[in-house]
């Protein structure tokens, strides 16, 4: 029997396309960003090819939706171009739950408002309104979250290992 590798890296970036797709990035372009933050260096769009399994295509998409929310940037070194990630799990998360609200969450409150106004029928203009207000909520929970995914950047591991042992704690029932 072969010796397991000690970090198994396909079932990592199976795990990051997934959480990735959850969130609106998709999964093709989670997996190719969660390639880029493995090797963190710049390295070919065929390396990304080799490493993920992807076709061309499909990772020419997924870096073009990674150069949209800036996670990646690009350098030219003579005729090849090479892809690095610029931005760390955490920060790069921040502006795909962004992106996610911008894209997502906003329209949809925008769009039920817009034609609460147009619609006769008082208990579905009542769900309407709650509707609207339910996403609002989302809105705020998200934003609630963003700005405490990006303080938590900011902190060392020991305070952040710290942080999560007081929390867990207090979710027990301790303290």
């Amino acid at each position: 029997m072969g010796k397991k590798s000690e970090i198994d890296t396909k079932k990592i970036l199976s795990s990051f396309g997934r959480i990735s797709k959850q969130w609106g990035l998709g999964e093709s372009s989670g997996k190719v960003w969660g390639f880029l933050l493995f090797k963190s260096m710049p390295i070919t769009q065929k390396q990304i090819e080799e490493g993920t399994n992807y076709s061309r295509g499909l990772v020419s998409r997924s870096l073009k939706k990674l150069r949209e929310l800036d996670i990646i940037s690009i350098t030219k070194k003579g005729n090849e171009f090479y892809y690095s990630t610029n931005a760390s799990l955490i920060k790069g998360f921040n502006k795909v739950t962004k992106n996610f609200l911008e894209m997502e969450i906003k329209p949809l409150i925008e769009s039920l408002s817009k034609n609460l106004n147009e619609v006769k029928d008082v208990t579905f203009k009542k769900n309407i309104r709650r509707m609207i207000n339910e996403y609002k909520k989302l809105n705020l929970g998200i934003l609630v979250f963003s700005k405490t995914m990006g303080s938590l950047a900011l902190l060392d591991i020991e305070n952040l290992t710290e942080i999560t042992k007081k929390y867990s704690k207090k979710e027990k029932g301790g303290e």
